[in-house]
């Protein structure tokens, strides 16, 4: 499948992402003078700090007191002063820089063709133009490659001797040390990312001709009479270590391009091609450019849909490979110094939501980076335990950064004091282990967990026979009292216990895959047993506090009481119908109280939140993207397909990425989780298949789609009811469950048994 386009990119929102886990570039296509702009996942503002507020502790015990009293502003007051970060904010992600492909003898030239388009198949993007008065083809050819941690460009025209290119390096303008002259076919940039100890980088450009000149005068290379040109970009960071380009000249000779490219596409596809899925859609959409898709999405809402959901595998792969950093906000590509929010790694549930997908579309090495990120946070998160709560064990608020940041961040109220960041990450791990199997994992990360464990065993309080945390948020809502008051700080609140319980529930199972772990499964245990349980409020729904508060933004993005029905599942419409019919209130109350920015109110509220801070009731991608999964768990595909089709209508831009606004790729990533969820459900002891499908989906096709237990599961479906069925890769003998939902067929339970050949095949 491909995004393609008859004209360049007008501006970032529109240009084609590329990239290889580490390495990102943004193609925007100008048939005459190209920018990609670049991206390297290490560039980081500052480098590592202590930020922990010294006066913590000592006011801790004061503004639970508060708290407890009902004090909620002198509790705010205390907060600010002593438990918000000195200085306030961790560092933030910033641009590696731009590259520049000058084409000066086609400046004035009118185009009689032009095409752009990323290739999700091959992770290739390609620009093809044809100048009218100079009778010839120009086409231009990007990958950063799996193989290699290079950026490739391939430029060649149909007449010889006719490509004539300046090509630079820059920053932002101006935000570089400096670029000058490796050899003679090869320009260096130097820049760091600022701050006390901020990233130091390099940037090399090499180029190679098959016939005509190169040459490098001052900062820039001079192509002339060419026919075909060969482009070969790497930055270096000292991220990881000392930056040393000694080896460069040599690594850029031996490059074969062509080579390069199948041995990318190779490893690409490796990852991209476990899992497919189909809607179905007429064919005459393949002929018709993505931009004009977007203005008719009622009539190629099925093709959008299919598109979307692979656009977001492509994202995540480009996004987050082994021994490199997890996807950011922004994943890795951001065109700014200084981006809203950091475009770090906001992990009240944007982080944990651009891995949800991991499981069911068979990727396990795209979430390593994001377990060596928890290990990363460990060293800082015992200083901020220890300094801030005078706890053993390590803990994080509500952002961390490239340096594992734990630190509160921000002076936002309803976010900077959350601590239930670390339990929630660790639950990522026994997933993980649930669908892939893979023991190594939980062996490696377990005496994480335990310290992770560790803290809240220091942590939490007790209250009348409740362990409460404290001071704490329901992320980024606010409430009001019966006296009019209103605010964020809290005791307990619903979301606290749910991620509490379902951590209790990732460390038993794990402590007991391992074996002989009594005494920690019966501390967690009893940790378990003592957390205040879920309530339904005076309005049937579930109750955001421990109290039932008045909500001040009813239509608030996130619906964090709902973390019970997904991602854990405490909340369910067959073991708690009474708490999931509260859920379906909860949402309802949710949605008529919000919509999405039209795009006339877009950039407004970028300005409102740079100056004011969090925008109120607003939808924005990724909390679409939630609601679609709470739909699935509910059973209710028409409400989930309103929720995709409004994020066609309202929050897709021209690149196809998610605005929230501005564009966050949590949007993307979720979309695809939420989409497997519709399909395919395995928390439960059975396999239900089909329990969400909207109508509109009537036919359609997953293939290789992961559950937990460790097999792949495909299927057909045609007129709302399954045709065909496949799972492979269990255990001989090992026995299966499956619920069959259907349009026009009663719920099928079956169980099934995997034959020596760890295959099962039928068809309806």
């Amino acid at each position: 499948m491909k995004l393609w386009y008859k004209k360049a990119a007008a501006n970032w929102n529109e240009a084609l992402p590329i990239g290889n886990g580490h390495l990102g570039g943004m193609i925007y296509g100008s048939a005459t003078k190209e920018c990609i702009q670049l991206n390297d996942e290490t560039i980081w503002y500052r480098g590592k700090s202590d930020r922990n507020n010294p006066d913590s502790l000592l006011h801790l015990k004061k503004i639970r007191e508060y708290l407890l009293d009902g004090e909620i502003q002198k509790a705010e007051e205390l907060i600010k002063l002593t438990v918000f970060a000195t200085p306030r904010d961790q560092s933030h992600y910033e641009l590696l820089g731009e590259l520049y492909i000058e084409h000066i003898d086609i400046q004035s030239c009118a185009l009689s063709l032009y095409e752009r388009e990323l290739d999700l198949d091959t992770a290739i993007s390609n620009v093809v133009f044809e100048p009218n008065s100079c009778n010839l083809q120009i086409k231009r050819e990007y990958f950063t490659s799996f193989n290699k941690n290079i950026l490739c460009c391939r430029i060649v025209s149909s007449v010889q001797n006719t490509l004539n290119l300046n090509i630079n390096l820059g920053r932002n303008k101006r935000f570089n040390d400096e670029v000058s002259k490796l050899d003679s076919s090869t320009i260096l940039m130097s820049a760091s990312a600022g701050g006390r100890k901020g990233v130091q980088f390099k940037v090399v450009c090499h180029s190679k001709v098959t016939d005509g000149e190169v040459s490098v005068l001052g900062e820039t290379i001079v192509i002339r009479n060419a026919t075909e040109v060969f482009l070969y970009l790497k930055s270096m960071t000292d991220y990881w270590g000392n930056i040393d380009i000694s080896s460069l000249q040599g690594e850029f000779s031996s490059i074969d391009y062509f080579t390069e490219k199948d041995e990318h596409v190779k490893k690409y596809q490796e990852q991209f091609n476990r899992v497919d899925f189909k809607l179905d859609y007429s064919k005459g959409c393949l002929s018709i450019p993505t931009n004009l898709l977007l203005e008719n999405t009622k009539k190629y809402s099925n093709y959008l849909t299919n598109l979307l959901f692979h656009y977001g595998r492509y994202l995540l792969i480009s996004s987050s490979q082994p021994n490199g950093l997890p996807a950011n906000l922004q994943g890795i590509w951001c065109d700014e110094l200084n981006p809203i929010w950091g475009s770090k790694y906001t992990i009240n549930i944007n982080t944990q939501m651009n891995y949800w997908m991991v499981g069911p579309c068979d990727l396990p090495e795209v979430e390593y980076p994001l377990f060596d990120m928890l290990e990363r946070m460990r060293e800082p998160g015992r200083l901020t335990a220890k300094k801030m709560y005078g706890a053993r064990g390590f803990t994080a608020h509500h952002n961390t950064d490239g340096f594992g940041d734990t630190a509160p961040q921000s002076h936002a109220m309803g976010a900077a004091i959350w601590v239930l960041t670390i339990p929630w990450l660790c639950t990522h791990i026994w997933e993980h282990y649930l669908y892939f199997q893979d023991e190594r994992i939980l062996t490696e990360h377990f005496e994480m967990i335990k310290e992770a464990f560790l803290f809240f065993e220091d942590y939490l309080f007790e209250v009348d026979g409740y362990l409460m945390t404290g001071p704490s948020v329901s992320p980024e809502n606010k409430y009001r009292l019966k006296n009019g008051i209103e605010g964020n700080a809290c005791l307990s609140s619903t979301i606290d216990n749910q991620i509490l319980r379902y951590f209790c529930d990732s460390c038993i199972g794990i402590a007991k895959q391992l074996g002989d772990n009594s005494d920690f499964i019966s501390r967690v245990k009893e940790l378990k047993k003592k957390l205040p349980k879920t309530k339904i409020g005076s309005n049937g729904q579930i109750q955001e506090w421990l109290e039932d508060y008045e909500e001040v933004e009813p239509g608030h993005r996130h619906i964090s009481p709902l973390f019970g029905l997904y991602p854990y599942n405490e909340i369910d419409i067959h073991k708690t119908p009474e708490l999931a019919e509260a859920a379906k209130i909860t949402i309802n109350r949710r949605l008529s109280n919000a919509n999405f920015l039209s795009s006339q109110e877009r950039e407004q509220a970028i300005n409102n939140w740079l100056v004011s801070g969090l925008h109120a009731s607003t939808q924005t991608g990724w909390s679409a993207a939630w609601l679609i999964h709470f739909f699935a768990r509910l059973y209710q595909g028409e409400p989930a397909y309103n929720q995709i089709n409004g994020l066609l209508n309202n929050a897709t831009l021209g690149n196809l990425f998610l605005d929230h606004p501005p564009f966050q790729i949590d949007g993307n990533l979720g979309l695809v989780s939420g989409i497997c969820e519709l399909l395919v459900q395995s928390h439960h002891n059975w396999l239900s298949l089909i329990p969400a499908l909207p109508s509109a989906w009537s036919e359609g096709e997953v293939k290789g789609f992961r559950v937990r237990g460790g097999y792949k599961v495909s299927f057909a479906w045609k007129n709302g009811d399954i045709t065909f069925l496949k799972l492979e890769g269990g255990n001989k003998d090992q026995k299966v469950r499956v619920r069959i939902y259907g349009k026009n067929t009663d719920v099928q339970n079956i169980e099934l048994v995997f034959n020596s050949e760890k295959i099962i095949e039928l068809n309806f």
